[in-house]
């Protein structure tokens, strides 16, 4: 059951503007002078951005995703979601640190939006299923460096980076991440760079009234 989506997010720009401007030193230094230009550079990110996913139910039909088969759930989805690869040149063309260091504290912000939408469609379809979903877990986000992250991610469960590690490279084909134009670097980091893979684990859903 795959689907390959490019899909549309919101850019919740009223909420990320007020994130961003609990940061004044950093805006400062950035080199904004002002409320607007702040709401116009986010703006101008959320143009930058070409959302896709892929995902795969799987059901008793564990993948080989590691030597020792550590990762193993009777049901889950796996999903990898990408902002595209449009966002690089851009922060590249960025005049200084600190304007990188907002840009991609906005960016994680509509990543953030990214795996939401697409845990929703999954928790969706485990209730037509008659299941539910658990809590995310993440085989793979990109590294945040001097940026905010936002709590989703700051806060994620994560398969142990050993693991992840071995996992990544029969998870990303199993996916056909291709497909979303999302690879695996030798360094062991996902391209484009703001790409997230996560397992949505699914549990038979408890009857109403049966303990």
């Amino acid at each position: 059951m795959r689907k390959i989506k490019r899909f549309k997010i919101t850019s919740r720009s009223r909420e990320i503007l007020n994130r961003l401007m609990r940061e004044l030193p950093l805006l400062r230094r950035a080199g904004f002078q002002s409320q607007p230009e702040v709401s116009a550079f986010i703006t101008e990110l959320f143009k930058q951005i070409d959302p896709g996913v892929v995902y795969e139910f799987n059901q008793d039909a564990h993948w080989e995703l590691d030597d020792q088969s550590i990762i193993h759930k009777e049901m889950f989805s796996a999903c990898a979601v990408t902002l595209g690869d449009k966002l690089t040149p851009y922060l590249a063309a960025l005049p200084n640190d600190d304007k990188r260091t907002a840009a991609v504290t906005v960016i994680l912000e509509f990543l953030k939006t990214a795996i939401s939408f697409v845990a929703d469609l999954v928790k969706e379809q485990a209730q037509k299923e008659e299941c539910e979903t658990l809590d995310l877990q993440f085989i793979y986000i990109p590294p945040f460096g001097a940026a905010g992250a936002p709590k989703m991610l700051r806060e994620a469960q994560r398969v142990e980076k050993a693991v992840a590690d071995k996992a990544l490279p029969s998870i990303l084909p199993h996916l056909k991440a291709d497909k979303i134009d999302v690879s695996l670097a030798q360094d062991g980091s996902l391209l484009p760079p703001y790409t997230a893979v996560f397992f949505v684990p699914w549990q038979k859903a408890k009857k109403k009234g049966k303990k």
